[in-house]
């Protein structure tokens, strides 16, 4: 009977999957700067258009965060499950 090298099975056994099948999830809220890249402002108009009332946000943690509803809705930027950004003609009219 021969015997392996110690060791040896384990270049028998199947790679780990370090990044396993993730699932994509919609991000639920962004922060003023990311929403600001989004619509082409800057974080002080946005951030501006909070302290009006003009576009809802909450504060958690100390950070302001936009529900990603409201930015759908307000400054007409669609999300697909990925968080990847569509826009409309209508993000580039920010209501006042």
């Amino acid at each position: 009977m021969v015997s392996e090298a110690p060791g040896r099975w384990i270049e028998r056994l199947a790679p780990l999957d370090e990044k396993p099948g993730k699932t994509p999830f919609k991000r639920l809220a962004y922060r003023p700067s990311e929403v600001a890249a989004m619509v082409g402002m800057s974080e002080s108009g946005v951030r501006n258009m909070i302290r009006r009332g003009t576009l809802h946000a909450v504060r958690w943690d100390g950070r302001w965060l936009i529900p990603a509803s409201v930015i759908e809705e307000k400054l007409g930027v669609q999300f697909d499950s990925n968080g990847l950004v569509k826009t409309t003609v209508e993000a580039a009219r920010v209501p006042a």
